[in-house]
């Protein structure tokens, strides 16, 4: 009785879900963090669900499988599968033949997450096997005098584990560098970015970026993107200012909720996701509050002034280089916004804080935009000033975060890690984006 007892109460508890976003899931993922009853974790070791939103591409297949087999039992694994996605003979794609449990739900299924949990701590539901052999990570055993991996105290990876390197630090001393690869699901990162960083106490001395996993390099046919249709949309057809407008606000205010997470403000963050869920431009006082109060924030000042600083010179257009001091923006010779009295709002510093008070700046004047533009409609032609920046007006052209993804190992390389991690938020970064913008399909 006790053990049934105590397995009901667990069945009824928050689901602790790790979500991992594949092609064209973005948007879809951020839905995970306003269903009731679903508390999102950090690390696969604390789930009890693999989420896996979107389409899984060949090179995201492996870390998905290790992350799968990190999850501690019971556990499940799922997919949403977004619109464009048709699997590949099979209803979970990629992942069917290899997680045989695997349970395939629209997106927003959050009942269906519900009913795993307690499926699984009551036991009706048996736990997702293993996707991996268990092969060790390194060769080590037997190696060395005493078989340990290693050559003494230095060299080989003793108990499969490297040994770390001596390398001069930025004091001039010689100190332990330790070699560690981040990503392509790390949660502070955007989906799909890997960094090889050499680290040394926790500053990175230096960083490199792994493969786009969204990049194919095979010919594959390309995957719909779901993220950002309404501005990828304006460059071949007529579409409302107000609907581009909103758009954009709503993609700031998410923006927004991700770095309140990383700064230690979930609560508020959450908040933030929820008025973005269901944004309109009735919602303006909210937005201009919400503005206020983040441009006041001492914490917020704190932990992002001076961090990440990059100039305007090589900046793409867009917030990035907006709150650097730049000008640029393509709303500027848009018919479609000349009548509304349009200005870009440009910041200065060019540093995580100011990247801050850019977005919500803009979120507050494309609310004022979309109330202004009444039934007024862009017409398609041109370059369109998306959320992130200028998308080009032709497929292959550099995109805003192919960009910045090309800048982020010099403005990387020798900051501490908090600092380091508050500068990739601050960039928002689209790998899915950058893949297209070097002219290559997405991968499947």
């Amino acid at each position: 009785g006790l053990t049934s007892g105590l397995a009901r109460l667990a069945g009824r508890a928050p689901v602790p879900v790790f979500p991992v976003v594949g092609a064209g899931g973005r948007r879809a993922a951020t839905a995970v963090r306003t269903l009731d009853g679903i508390e999102v974790v950090t690390t696969p070791r604390a789930a009890v669900v693999l989420l896996v939103v979107g389409r899984v591409t060949r090179a995201l297949l492996g870390p998905v499988l290790a992350l799968h087999d990190q999850l501690p039992g019971p556990r499940a694994a799922v997919q949403w599968r977004v619109a464009g996605d048709d699997g590949d003979g099979g209803d979970g794609g990629d992942l069917a033949g290899v997680l045989p449990a695997l349970v395939v739900t629209p997106p927003g299924d959050g009942e269906r997450l519900h009913r795993l949990m307690g499926e699984l701590v009551s036991g009706t539901r048996p736990s997702s096997p293993p996707a991996l052999p268990p092969v060790e990570p390194a060769a080590w055993r037997g190696v060395g005098p005493y078989g340990q991996g290693g050559t003494g105290m230095t060299g080989g990876v003793p108990y499969g584990r490297p040994i770390p390197g001596w390398a001069d630090d930025r004091d001039g001393l010689k100190l332990d560098q330790l070699k560690v690869r981040l990503g392509p699901a790390f949660p502070p990162f955007p989906p799909g970015l890997v960094l090889d960083v050499e680290v040394q106490g926790d500053v990175l001395q230096t960083v490199s970026v792994g493969d786009n996993p969204f990049v194919s390099w095979s010919g594959d046919p390309p995957v719909s993107v779901a993220d950002s249709t309404e501005f990828t949309a304006a460059r071949t057809e007529a579409v409302a200012v107000a609907d581009l407008e909103l758009a954009r606000a709503r993609h700031h205010l998410v923006w927004l909720a991700a770095a309140l997470r990383h700064h230690g403000l979930a609560a508020r963050g959450e908040r933030v996701l929820r008025l973005a869920s269901g944004l309109t431009v009735a919602d303006r006082a909210a937005v201009e509050a919400l503005a206020r109060s983040v441009v006041r924030s001492r914490s917020l000042a704190w932990a992002t002034d001076g961090v990440g600083v990059l100039s305007g010179d090589g900046l793409p257009a867009g917030p990035v280089a907006r709150a650097a001091g730049s000008d640029a923006d393509a709303r500027t010779g848009d018919e479609a916004y000349r009548d509304l009295g349009f200005e870009p709002v440009t910041g200065a510093g060019g540093d995580a804080r100011a990247r801050l008070r850019q977005r919500v700046a803009e979120a507050v004047q494309a609310l004022e935009l979309a109330e202004r533009a009444g039934d007024r409609r862009r017409e398609p032609g041109g370059a369109v000033e998306g959320p992130r920046g200028t998308l080009p007006a032709g497929e292959g052209e550099s995109t805003p975060s192919a960009a910045l993804l090309d800048r982020l190992p010099d403005v990387l390389a020798g900051q501490e890690w908090g600092d380091a991690v508050t500068t990739v938020v601050s960039l928002d970064l689209d790998l899915e984006e950058a893949a297209l913008g070097a002219g290559a399909a997405v991968a499947t």
